[in-house]
């Protein structure tokens, strides 16, 4: 097992661009870290648990066999042709992302989003939405129809909004884009809190966006994420969007109570 450390240790200082980078961002000396990576010498225990814990690793991670611990701990993607510190922010973001992606596995599923609409208070829109993983990210997929519910007429098509989901500071982040590709593609942020009570269905939080109309400026909504019942999408779920008004029996009664304030958000 200790050998296995420093050829495990050269690979993370090899993704935290060089030795004098690496040395900086674990919090240790350079010469020290020098040291660790000839296999001259070990860590304490305490700068062993500092180390990991910058990746969102286990001290016993970095003692497994070279190919079990690539298994464990997944190099952050790196995007080519950007400026240094550009380089750096996209590294941390998807670093992050990479490291709680097991976070994030618990909320993903399926979802009824309740809003309220700026152009109508007396009325709800409620859309679809799936969170699911593909390797280290965590995305999300809405689907969202400006008409009555049940109505999807051809001259209004659904809008679709495509983004990443995000955990920091015990905090859910989705950054997304709708209508991907068309000029009238626009930017979603929403900022979610987890349930207080791990049996609660509801995600709350706050929207930004815009509409496309350039006397819209940009706003922000409370928003309710509804978890679905079971594991797959349903055509009923889908069908059950649209637009309603405030006292429509169909809708949520707890997501309405949420969204309306009358219990609090955070």
């Amino acid at each position: 097992m200790r050998n296995n450390f420093p050829v495990n240790l050269r690979q993370l200082v090899h993704h935290l661009s060089g030795t004098s980078r690496a040395a900086e961002a674990l919090g240790i000396n350079r010469q020290q870290l020098n040291k660790y990576l000839s296999g001259l010498t070990m860590p304490s225990l305490a700068t062993l648990q500092g180390i990991t814990a910058h990746l969102g690793l286990q001290p016993d991670d970095l003692l497994l066999p070279p190919g079990q611990f690539l298994a464990r701990w997944r190099p952050p993607v790196k995007v080519d042709g950007l400026p240094p510190q550009i380089q750096e922010v996209f590294g941390v973001l998807l670093e992050n992302m990479a490291q709680t992606r097991d976070t994030l596995a618990q909320f993903c599923g399926h979802y009824h989003v309740y809003t309220s609409l700026p152009t109508n208070p007396k009325r709800i829109g409620r859309a679809y939405a799936a969170i699911s993983q593909h390797g280290d990210l965590t995305t999300v997929k809405m689907v969202m129809f400006a008409t009555n519910r049940g109505e999807t007429p051809e001259s209004r098509p659904p809008t679709k909004v495509t983004g990443l989901v995000q955990w920091l500071g015990e905090r859910i982040y989705i950054n997304g884009v709708q209508n991907v590709g068309q000029t009238n593609a626009r930017l979603y942020s929403i900022a979610l809190y987890p349930p207080a009570v791990p049996s609660m269905p509801y995600l709350t939080g706050m929207l930004m966006t815009s509409n496309n109309a350039r006397t819209r400026p940009i706003y922000a909504l409370p928003i309710v994420f509804d978890r679905l019942a079971g594991k797959a999408s349903r055509r009923a779920d889908l069908q059950a969007c649209g637009v309603f008004y405030k006292d429509d029996p169909r809708l949520d009664p707890g997501a309405l109570a949420l969204l309306d304030g009358q219990q609090p958000l955070w």
